[in-house]
């Protein structure tokens, strides 16, 4: 009975032994083999729920496009068999088209730019990640929506893994970067400040310069024009998207920009409360213009001194009719008379020089209105609005009259008669473009700009104008 037992426990001694070598063997073959070798050899089956092998769950990390300091974490489930029964790796929409003005992408990380003949950025997840699938956007990055035309799109990829992105040329991941367009309407004043410059300013601004600009649709024009800011927002040579044939890669980079509204800053979502008044500021700055001073009407004491007032002169449409009846009353009234008409290519040190010296700005509702940028602070915007109802109205207010109250320049708005408008001529009374703009309006955009917009030239009725410039006389020596 003794030696039994004795034997009983040689055996199960050895049996223990034996056990114990089988998983030091298998532990030593698990730890010779990568981690991916073992997850490729699994016998994959997805049950309808969850269950743990042997009470272990692999995690592996969520990359989004958020600071990679901050990534959250997923756990990924193996059922009894081994099978995985969630994605691997679940990842955020790195861009977003949610905004009624703007589409925008943002990605941090490891983003490549490949221009010429492609017009792509590849966003790369870090080494030895692999996400289930890639992921594609085309996007635009100009940045209002319904102004997209003449404007190329951007081919934004979310590669599975790194093997699948291209080399880097050109290291550049010590900067962000920003992708955006020149298309669209640009060489409008309205438009290159509205779409482009304050946007611009308002992604790039917190960076400090350190911040390279790569521009789709360039133009060597709007780089002349606008040269002063671009520089003042970015320390770098700006390149032409279009033509680079780099692969150039970055730690950030943003396709689009956001646009908060018509020539203007919501100051709620832009960085330190930044409004458009301040913007209005950093604009004098740039272009050597006093700041903190009155008008200059008030500036000058000479008992003689007549305030200034620029009038905007248009030659294609919205044109004054009775240029020269309008600058008699103009003179009539108290003022000194200042005319232009504001070019594509103007030398903005130049005119905004010139807009500063004015008291007031004068002009029918269009782009020119624009410079009421560079008037100081309690100057006059005078705007001239077009038979239009409702349609023009809304933009007049949304275009300018909210704009210059956002910047403290006082306005007046002039609304003209139909008998005031040249399409009276054209159409007569009985005409709804005359006796019912809101039916013109309802019949869509198309209509109310061939009418209201493209056809229409203004005569003013100076007898009831001139009333008007008599306020406004009255506002600047207040």
């Amino acid at each position: 009975m003794k030696q039994s037992m004795d034997l009983g426990k040689k055996h199960g001694f050895l049996l223990l032994l034996l056990v114990g070598s089988c998983l030091l063997l298998l532990l030593a073959m698990f730890y010779s083999q990568p981690q991916s070798f073992w997850l490729r050899n699994l016998n994959w089956t997805k049950m309808e729920q969850p269950y743990m092998l042997q009470n272990v769950t692999m995690t592996v990390p969520r990359y989004t496009n958020t600071d990679p300091t901050n990534e959250s974490r997923t756990d990924v489930t193996l059922d009894d068999t081994g099978g995985r029964v969630e994605e691997a790796i679940e990842t955020k929409p790195i861009c977003d088209f949610s905004d009624w003005r703007s589409d925008i992408c943002n990605m941090t990380g490891d983003v490549r730019t490949q221009g010429y003949n492609s017009s792509t950025v590849f966003f790369v997840p870090p080494p030895n990640t692999f996400l289930s699938k890639e992921q594609q956007w085309s996007v635009n990055a100009y940045s209002q929506k319904m102004y997209m035309y003449n404007s190329k799109n951007v081919i934004v990829k979310q590669l599975s893994g790194p093997q699948n992105a291209p080399l880097c040329t050109v290291d550049q991941s010590n900067t962000t970067a920003i992708l955006i367009s020149f298309g669209g309407p640009t060489g409008n004043i309205w438009h290159d400040f509205t779409d482009v410059i304050i946007p611009l300013f308002l992604a790039s601004r917190p960076l400090n310069r350190d911040v390279r600009f790569l521009i789709i649709n360039y133009q060597q024009y709007f780089l002349d024009k606008f040269s002063l800011i671009l520089k003042d927002l970015s320390r770098y040579e700006i390149i032409n998207f279009d033509e680079d044939k780099e692969v150039r890669c970055y730690r950030h980079l943003s396709v689009g920009l956001l646009n908060h509204k018509d020539f203007s800053i919501d100051p709620k979502r832009a960085f330190d409360g930044f409004n458009m008044f301040k913007f209005r500021m950093y604009i004098r700055s740039i272009y050597s213009l006093a700041m903190d001073v009155d008008i200059p009407y008030k500036m000058d004491q000479h008992p003689y001194k007549k305030p200034r007032l620029m009038l905007m002169v248009r030659s294609k449409t919205r044109r004054f009719l009775n240029q020269e009846e309008i600058t008699e009353v103009i003179k009539k009234s108290g003022f000194e008379l200042v005319q232009i008409e504001p070019k594509k290519n103007d030398n903005l040190t130049e005119l905004s020089k010139l807009v500063d010296s004015c008291d007031v700005v004068m002009g029918v509702h269009g782009a020119a209105l624009t410079n009421i940028l560079f008037l100081r602070t309690n100057a006059l915007m005078l705007q001239v609005i077009p038979l239009g109802g409702s349609g023009m109205d809304f933009f007049a207010n949304s275009c300018y009259d909210e704009p210059a109250d956002d910047m403290r320049v006082r306005r007046i708005d002039y609304h003209i008669t139909p008998e005031e408008s040249s399409l009276l001529d054209k159409y007569g009374w009985d005409d709804p473009v005359i006796n019912d703009p809101e039916a013109i309006i309802r019949r869509g955009w198309n209509y109310r700009q061939k009418y209201y917009w493209n056809e229409q030239d203004v005569r003013l009725n100076v007898t009831r104008f001139e009333p008007v410039l008599v306020k406004a006389l009255e506002f600047l020596k207040e």
